[in-house]
């Protein structure tokens, strides 16, 4: 029976042939991964902070405009909190990457 592998292993092998660059990938230090804590903090500060100035225009939008507008402009405001919330995310992301390299 020592043939036989668990679900476990066998995870373990396919993403191994998925994603082959992780298993080279070098492990980073205590120190780096502050830093990264650190930067993931930042930006999800950023983020929830415009996350809640989004929220407050929203709930603002029925004394500024026409009931008739309002639908549009919810989704635009939506829209441009998710390009800003993409855009903090990928700037995270390379900072992250600068440090692990």
């Amino acid at each position: 029976m020592s043939g036989l592998k668990s679900s476990w292993e066998l995870s373990l092998e396919r993403s191994e042939k998925l994603v082959p660059e992780l298993k080279n990938k070098k492990k980073i230090t205590k120190q780096q991964k502050e830093k990264i804590n650190d930067i993931r903090r930042e930006y999800q500060a950023k983020i929830a902070d415009k996350d809640v100035m989004m929220q407050d225009k929203l709930r603002k939008l029925h004394d500024r405009i026409p009931p008739e507008e309002i639908q549009y402009a919810t989704v635009e405001l939506q829209k441009e909190f998710a390009d800003e919330k993409k855009a903090f995310e990928e700037k995270m992301e390379k900072e992250i990457e600068s440090i692990r390299n």
